[in-house]
């Protein structure tokens, strides 16, 4: 009796410790980096259809954004003020160019260029997402970007 109350316990030790690992310790592969790049393609499309709520979906609810100039936003509330605001003063054409996906277990990170216009003013510069794997769906967690070009004086 005892041993076998041993070997069960033994056996669901090492059940919950591979189910414990499962997540982070997963190998991080095209497919992973395939739909982290479909994010940027997603973001580009729904930013220049203006539409916003398509855009937060895409962000996970404690995504950290660091515009240019402006202080960092935390959550998707700011986040949706922020969007509305650049949307709303003609913010438009957005191309995103994803040049490095890599990532292990469920977090990664891609990185690139991107340009757009913002109202009647071409905008160009790079950008950084962190991104995490929430349930099997990559999502952004960390936003941040710089224009290439200096600033405008008033």
């Amino acid at each position: 009796m005892r041993t076998s109350l041993a070997i069960v316990v033994i056996a669901l030790c090492a059940g919950a410790g591979a189910c414990a690992g499962g997540a982070k310790d997963r190998e991080f592969g095209p497919s992973d980096a395939q739909a982290i790049r479909q994010i940027s393609g997603d973001l580009e499309t729904a930013f220049n259809a203006k539409d916003v709520d398509k855009i937060l979906s895409l962000y996970t609810d404690n995504s950290v954004f660091m515009p240019p100039n402006k202080p960092v936003l935390r959550g998707r509330e700011p986040l949706r003020s922020f969007y509305n605001s650049l949307l709303s003063a003609n913010a438009h054409d957005l191309k995103v160019t994803a040049d490095d996906v890599a990532g292990h277990g469920p977090i990664a990170y891609q990185s690139g260029t991107y340009s757009m216009m913002n109202g009647d003013k071409h905008d160009r510069g790079k950008f950084l997402f962190i991104l995490r794997d929430l349930a099997g769906k990559w999502k952004i967690e960390y936003t941040s970007w710089s224009s290439d070009l200096p600033p405008s004086l008033p």
